[in-house]
């Protein structure tokens, strides 16, 4: 469907971004104790600029705001969140950009280009989502060629402490020091004269950030009640006995039920084994690298299946972000892709999505993960929640799988 012309977002106003930035100032100086970096060149650009960012947490873009000011900043946002009615009045209002997630959108593209040809400037996160462990992930190359469509010096601002604050598998917020850096890219005339190559590398060593190393270094202190809550929605296999989904965690601890490994989470967001024969990784980040290789080497098996019981569910309700459980089924990830078998809305159907079509699992830690090729916007509940993440590691896994396949052949 073509957009409204009225509804093409256009350069942020002065006045109202000023009254954003003196609120969010103060707030973030008291809340997160940051501090805005009191020099930067990007502040001294006459014309339009693209930002890029680092994505570990939803609120990164409260401290791009106010690190990058004087520069007024236009937001790309994930289409679904233009799904939802009130929150789509207020994305219009503050001047945001729609964008399908991880999908090439030739409309969201005019609008970027027609913003800086207005004099605006453009901040997007090319992870296209929080992305869960502290360190940057993967995200496609065709961010450079945006970069280069838009013709205007790019730079990279990073944001460190976020993940610690908010991680994505953790209720519990957390209070602690978050800092940010803003480096150039490169120079308008710099873009013509990059390969897409080069300019894909300049990026990604511009926006990288691993949470848990930048801590080790930095350690700085993140006070929660409940620091460890909800982490075994992430840390689904024992690294001691090597059982799935059998991790539980409280308040500070993080445990098997099958064979009593255990560790603690400190205040740093480090874990340490709670005894001598405890087998516990020294971060959460390295538990998901050594999850991470289990499942590599697994798939070393041509015909390795991931399944799951599973509810499929769809977006309904206007007024709301949640998806709705629509009926129940299995879902199947496997060298040919993504398959779910059972009931939506009363009927058997069957569905299945093309592994050279799925790109990510956008997800929320414990709960679902969307499909983001749907017809509909479509997500999966696996009944066993800590499933979640395991399909989410899964994914790039098999598309590694299946090239190297095609490479020995």
């Amino acid at each position: 469907m073509k957009r409204k012309q009225a509804n093409k977002p256009k350069p942020q106003p002065a006045f109202f971004y000023t009254l954003v930035y003196l609120a969010l100032r103060p707030y973030l100086r008291l809340r997160y104790g940051y501090r805005r970096p009191k020099s930067l060149p990007i502040r001294e650009e006459r014309g339009p600029v693209t930002v890029l960012g680092n994505h570990a947490s939803n609120i990164d873009f409260l401290f791009s705001i106010v690190a990058l000011y004087p520069k007024r900043m236009n937001f790309l946002v994930s289409a679904h969140f233009f799904d939802q009615k009130p929150l789509c009045y207020l994305l219009r209002f503050v001047q945001c950009v729609r964008k399908e997630q991880f999908a090439t959108d030739v409309a969201a593209i005019r609008d970027m280009r027609s913003l800086v040809a207005a004099g605006g400037n453009i901040l997007l996160y090319p992870e296209g989502e929080v992305n869960g462990t502290g360190r940057t992930g993967m995200f496609p190359e065709s961010t450079a060629r945006l970069c280069k469509l838009l013709r205007v010096p790019v730079y990279a601002v990073r944001t460190k402490g976020t993940y610690l604050t908010r991680p994505k598998w953790g209720p519990s917020r957390r209070r602690g020091r978050v800092e940010t850096d803003v480096t150039r890219i490169a120079t308008a005339e710099e873009l013509a004269a990059l390969s897409n190559e080069a300019l894909d590398a300049r990026i990604r060593e511009g926006i990288f950030h691993d949470e848990y190393a930048w801590q080790a270094q930095a350690r700085i202190p993140f006070h929660a009640k409940a620091p460890a809550e909800g982490l075994h929605r992430m840390l689904y296999r024992c690294p001691k006995c090597g059982a799935e989904f059998t991790m539980r965690s409280t308040t500070h601890e993080i445990y098997c039920t099958s064979c009593g490994n255990r560790g603690r989470m400190d205040e740093y967001g480090f874990l340490s084994p709670a005894g001598a024969e405890d087998v516990i990784p020294a971060s959460p980040l390295a538990w998901v690298d050594l999850q991470r290789a289990a499942l590599r080497d697994a798939m070393r098996d041509p015909a390795y299946r991931l399944t799951a019981r599973c509810c499929l569910q769809y977006h309904l309700d206007g007024h709301a972000l949640d998806h709705v459980d629509v009926g129940e089924g299995t879902v199947t990830l496997d060298r040919s892709g993504l398959s779910y078998e059972g009931m939506a809305e009363g009927e058997q159907v069957s569905l299945h999505f093309p592994l050279s079509d799925l790109y990510k699992f956008p997800f929320s830690a414990g709960l679902h993960f969307e499909i983001p090729p749907a017809t509909r916007v479509t997500a999966i509940r696996p009944l066993e929640p800590a499933a979640v993440w395991k399909f989410v590691l899964a994914l790039p896994l098999m598309k590694e799988a299946v090239q190297a396949d095609a490479e020995a052949h």
